[in-house]
């Protein structure tokens, strides 16, 4: 064992070994990223064999798929013929789709068996399996026909076929969707398990509720640090990665910034004549990219729930137009009595800072809504648009609005 590992490493891992297979399996299924990863590296191949046999196929295909090429060979070697066939099937669809968070421990029957036959089949199956709660209902080319909740089979003659009483209408997903897409389906049809076919639509899995539980755990996660313009790699990455990941959309913001720098360059004159406008700059860069990142939070979880599309894009933008001046006029009508009072340029600054801070905030609404779609649009996942870009431009836009309406309303009013 590495000689740099603490204390705490060395006990758990001597705990680890002292389970049996059975209790390291659910162990090693319920272990974050980080930690799987570190104990992983210090199992040998035997040990881990004899663990991932006892597995579902789908955890166990999820752990050799963290494993290096030369481990996996071991293992999948040393593993039962049948788990190590189940595992390298399911090791052939990418990771986030159907099929790579599939699993082929299910119960299906041949159409024509009939309830008496079924229910002596689900007698064999479950001495070796967990009990299942449907029956899949299959022709002998595997397709998929219909499925039939288990309970239904002690409520008819034993003669009946499974292909009379199964329901016909079965909601499956193919084997190539993503995994967003099936949690979004699921979640759609309050499904509890969802059936996976292939393209010639025979039954080549399952998918459980629990796999599209860690699916909607692990998206949500994935949108939260795109909004930070980072991503789930970061805790077992480099330094020197994790400041490279981090670097593109930093850049990206630091341009904004020194935009922005331009812009108060250009405005100097108006600065050194009336100083009290920069007092208001803070709040008025503030509040729009708040308001921007409001929205944008709101439109890209919307996208990735499929509540809204691009089908949609003109009401949700009246909408948020709708919520943002409404915002913007108590916030406007708010900050720009205080202006009247605290700048010292009477009502003119309280009625640049009023219409600035209105005007701000419906500009950010309307491109925290907007840069999500056009980011769907173009194929970049629309979570990026919720953190720097919208921000960036939201603080750009604002101080522009709020200079431009400053020297036309002071030349008007005076």
């Amino acid at each position: 064992m590495n000689s740099n590992y603490s204390d705490e490493h060395i006990v758990g891992k001597l705990f680890f070994d002292s389970l049996k297979p059975e209790v390291g399996a659910k162990v090693l299924s319920e272990l974050d990223p980080l930690s799987e990863a570190e104990l992983l590296k210090e199992l040998e191949s035997p040990q881990l064999s004899r663990i991932l046999n006892v597995m579902p196929s789908d955890d166990a295909a999820d752990v050799v798929a963290d494993l290096s090429q030369e481990k996996q060979d071991k293992v999948l070697q040393l593993m039962d013929k049948e788990e190590s066939a189940d595992v390298k099937e399911l090791l052939k669809y990418p990771e986030e789709s159907a099929g790579g968070i599939m699993t082929t421990d299910f119960f299906a029957l041949n159409e024509d068996v009939t309830a008496g036959e079924a229910i002596v089949y689900l007698r064999k199956y479950v001495q070796k399996a967990p009990s299942p709660f449907f029956i899949y209902v299959i022709d002998e080319e595997r397709k998929l026909k219909g499925i039939l909740p288990i309970h239904n089979l002690i409520i008819v003659s034993p003669q009946k076929k499974l292909k009379e009483i199964m329901d016909e209408e079965v909601i499956s997903v193919p084997v190539d969707l993503d995994q967003e897409k099936v949690a979004q389906i699921v979640a759609k049809y309050n499904l509890t398990v969802v059936p996976v076919v292939d393209n010639m639509g025979k039954l080549v899995g399952i998918i459980t509720s629990d796999d599209i539980i860690d699916v909607i755990e692990e998206e949500a996660e994935e949108d939260i640090y795109h909004m930070a313009g980072s991503d789930e790699q970061e805790l077992s990455n480099s330094v020197f990665k994790i400041a490279r990941g981090r670097l593109f959309w930093l850049v990206v913001t630091l341009f904004g910034g020194l935009f922005a720098c331009l812009i108060l360059r250009s405005f100097r004159l108006a600065l050194e004549r009336i100083v009290a406008l920069a007092f208001f700059i803070p709040v008025m860069m503030d509040m729009a990219g708040n308001v921007g990142t409001q929205s944008s939070t709101v439109v890209v979880r919307s996208l990735a729930t499929s509540n809204i599309n691009f089908s949609r894009i003109w009401k949700v933008l009246f909408k948020e137009v709708k919520i943002a001046a409404l915002i913007g006029l108590m916030c406007g009508l708010g900050v720009g009595v205080i202006a009247i009072f605290l700048g010292g340029q009477g009502l003119t600054l309280g009625v640049v800072v009023g219409i600035s801070m209105f005007t701000a905030i419906l500009v950010a609404a309307l491109t925290g809504t907007a840069v999500p779609f056009i980011f769907r649009h173009f194929r970049i996942d629309p979570a990026f648009a919720s953190g720097p870009i919208v921000t960036t431009i939201n603080d750009i836009t604002a101080l522009s609005i709020y200079f431009i309406l400053a020297n036309v309303l002071f030349r008007v009013m005076g």
